[in-house]
């Protein structure tokens, strides 16, 4: 075709309904090389099941059932599977916009040094139903606009919101995340997996934000991060000091700004008091 594959990954866990309209939107996609990779870490035959007519259908769809639960592994087998030179990861509890791929590779093909391309994406309800943004959602920009990468990284490290995407928000190419897809600075995360791969590509070079919701993120109950145990914020502490390394938050102040955010966050909870502590001990080396 002349134009580059985009490898949309699914790590799909125990959601036949919502994964099924997850592909749905993979297919109507408007850009017309695209391979969806299915690493599938359920409990269950449901998902397997499901996708039987869609195996039979579409050859760009490969499956694979995983003999064991991955966890985060699966993420990393998603992203070994992967041929194409484009990856968007996608969870399969949301969906795309049919234009999603071929207006975000459009600034991969046209602009130097781009290294992620996100967008507005627009939250959505168990039934699709549109609901209003929450704090991390909320529309950066009312334009599209080129971003230094360290410059987008230190507007989440310093409002301790991933405000550039979950997952199925960001187009990047496959070459340019040189670490396992969550891993930042050789430490695993699992809460923040995403803004850790985010921070370790804008390290790399600029960014794109689209202000158009090409993507949409279902909230619901059952989502990963809210069984991942209130304990895991503490990784948001560990991807700012972390980041540092990278040039993120490269003066004192926008550091300290960091470090208020995410004191402000947990400061009501018991289980952060030695995280609160750790802060003070790093503001009082600063001064």
């Amino acid at each position: 075709m002349g134009l580059p594959l985009v490898s949309i990954v699914i790590p799909a866990y125990n959601r036949p309904h919502t994964l099924e309209i997850a592909i749905d939107s993979v297919l109507e996609q408007t850009y017309p090389n695209i391979e969806i990779i299915i690493c599938d870490d359920s409990t269950d035959d449901r998902v397997q099941e499901m996708l039987v007519p869609y195996l039979h259908s579409f050859p760009q769809i490969k499956y694979h059932k995983n003999e064991r639960n991955l966890f985060l592994e699966n993420w990393h087998k998603c992203f070994d599977l992967a041929t194409g030179e484009y990856i968007n990861y996608l969870m399969d509890d949301d969906t795309l916009h049919k234009e999603k791929i071929a207006k975000m590779i459009f600034f991969f093909n046209e602009f130097e040094n781009i290294t992620l391309v996100t967008s507005y994406r627009q939250t959505i309800d168990e039934s699709g139903q549109f609901l209003p943004p929450i704090g991390a959602t909320a529309r950066l920009y009312e334009e599209t606009r080129i971003l230094d990468g360290k410059m987008l990284g230190n507007v989440a490290l310093t409002r301790c919101l991933n405000v550039i995407g979950e997952p199925t928000t960001v187009l990047f190419r496959k070459k340019d995340l040189t670490e396992l897809y969550g891993v930042y600075k050789g430490k695993q995360y699992s809460l923040i997996n995403d803004l850790a791969a985010w921070l370790s590509l804008l390290s790399k070079g600029k960014a794109v934000y689209i202000p158009e919701a090409l993507s949409y993120f279902r909230r619901h109950p059952n989502q990963n991060n809210n069984t991942l145990g209130l304990k895991a914020f503490s990784e948001w502490l560990d991807i700012m000091i972390a980041s540092r390394e990278d040039g993120f938050l490269d003066t004192n102040a926008l550091f300290k700004t960091a470090l208020h955010s995410y004191r402000e966050r947990v400061r009501n909870y018991h289980q952060f008091v030695e995280d609160i502590m750790r802060i003070d001990r790093i503001l009082t080396s600063l001064e």
